[in-house]
């Protein structure tokens, strides 16, 4: 009898593992500096510009739907617009059907925002993932996607 253990060719050793965490987290440092600098610029958070992506993608909102789409609270989410708000980059007005409800809708410096980070994002795209083989970008994916689901939903951002 051999001293071998037999291991499933998918099996990781521990210090595989841990190198394939401690790449996460410099993945995940590198590319949270380059998103802060780039938003630092424009002078927005990063909940902030959230919002405006959100704003960007789905139209007008109102808060509630807001803060299910960010999974933060609605109390984090007036915060969020009120400074918003005040720095010209939404606006709030009357929903069209509901008298009780209020629109969050982007201003035209908003959008012109959500729209050049939209842009930047397709870029960072390909310059990150564009010359990697179909196969491998799926697999990565495919990684990725175990991982976050193995830590699951995230929970609601509390009110600042």
């Amino acid at each position: 009898m051999s001293n071998y253990e037999v291991r499933p060719q998918n099996a990781c050793d521990g210090a595989s593992t841990v190198v394939a965490l401690d790449r996460v987290f410099e993945l995940a440092a590198r590319l949270g500096d380059m998103m802060e600098r780039a938003l630092d610029e424009r002078g927005l958070s990063t909940a902030r510009a959230e919002v405006l992506v959100v704003l960007h993608e789905h139209g007008p909102m109102v808060q509630r739907e807001l803060s299910q789409a960010l999974h933060c609270t609605p109390r984090h989410v007036t915060g969020l617009i009120d400074i918003l708000e005040a720095q010209g980059w939404v606006v709030r007005g009357p929903h069209p059907t509901d008298r009780r409800a209020t629109l969050v809708s982007l201003t035209a410096q908003g959008a012109k925002a959500a729209a050049r980070m939209h842009a930047e994002r397709q870029e960072a795209a390909a310059a990150l993932f564009g010359d990697i083989p179909a196969d491998d970008l799926a697999t990565f994916v495919a990684v990725l996607d175990q991982v976050l689901d193995r830590i699951g939903r995230p929970e609601p951002k509390p009110a600042p």
